[in-house]
């Protein structure tokens, strides 16, 4: 039988959480799957972890790095070595609820569209039972990007359905930013798809917790990655609808970015470029006061 959906997890340093998540993943109602997980030279017990999850359950794929590659090379890999008719995200500190990989796949089946969206929860440490915060979509049938104003930012990737079909036909891949590389791909899914649904129901359970691998880093890389990320959804919105820059992710995103910068540390030659790439990308207008 042929598989109709491939979860895809990089992990990197995620040995506390990656049972729990895989404990999620591989309980989902939703069996006709399989489980790529994509081991980025972690320095903890994952591997050792990942090889006693394939070793009981045979859905489980892992793929080895040889050396770190970052979350979006990790998940390329992924995509690469993927057998299902649709693809799921899902980060190695994060959790799915029981029923999620169904009701999207029944959704994107009972619709005939190649992208379905979730809601997605927020939680902190190991209590599910309450919810900080919950990103929610309308129930929509077959609908359009242009349509939607909430699909206009482009986050929460781990919340959809892809059709893999869609994904390889306009050779759609994460590119390889330290940061934003998740809006970037989404955005280029979103605008390559004629029709979507999008249903209430909870599909995605985020963990919040203080980062220690990279995303709570405030560098001078992060900044331009960040900024390079903004070029790249722009340019993808611009070509397919403005609106959804115009309207939608640039004033979300430009505060967003001056709130990051706001928090580093950068030397006046480093403000100096960072206030020319706002230029290029916002205008005059969005440069530092």
């Amino acid at each position: 039988m042929s598989i109709e959906v491939s979860i895809i997890i990089p992990v990197f340093n995620k040995g506390g959480y990656i049972g729990d998540c895989l404990d999620s993943v591989l309980g989902q109602t939703f069996t006709n799957l399989e489980v790529i997980c994509v081991e980025d030279a972690s320095e903890d017990q994952c591997r050792e972890i990942l090889q006693s999850y394939a070793i009981r359950d045979d859905r489980l794929k892992v793929i080895r790095n040889p050396e770190n590659l970052g979350p979006a090379l990790s998940r390329n890999r992924g995509i690469e070595a993927a057998k299902g008719r649709f693809l799921r995200f899902v980060d190695a500190d994060d959790l799915l609820p029981q029923r999620s990989t169904e009701v999207l796949h029944s959704r994107a089946i009972r619709d005939n569209v190649e992208v379905v969206k979730g809601s997605l929860a927020l939680f902190r440490g190991d209590d599910t039972s309450t919810l900080d915060e919950v990103f929610s979509v309308p129930d929509r049938i077959r609908t359009q990007l242009c349509e939607e104003e909430c699909l206009w930012i482009p986050w929460w990737h781990t919340s959809y359905l892809i059709s893999a079909e869609l994904i390889h036909r306009n050779q759609l891949r994460y590119p390889n930013l330290v940061r934003g590389e998740d809006p970037v791909f989404l955005a280029s899914v979103l605008v390559n798809t004629r029709y979507l649904s999008m249903i209430e129901q909870i599909v995605y359970l985020y963990r919040q917790y203080p980062k220690t691998d990279g995303t709570g880093c405030l560098t001078m890389q992060h900044v331009m990655d960040t900024l390079e990320h903004a070029a790249m959804t722009r340019h993808l919105f611009i070509n397919y609808y403005p609106d959804c820059w115009r309207r939608g992710y640039s004033p979300f995103f430009l505060n967003q970015v001056r709130r990051l910068i706001d928090r580093c540390e950068l030397d006046s030659d480093q403000l100096d470029v960072v206030d020319a790439e706002l230029a290029r990308i916002w205008g005059s207008k969005a440069l530092r006061p």
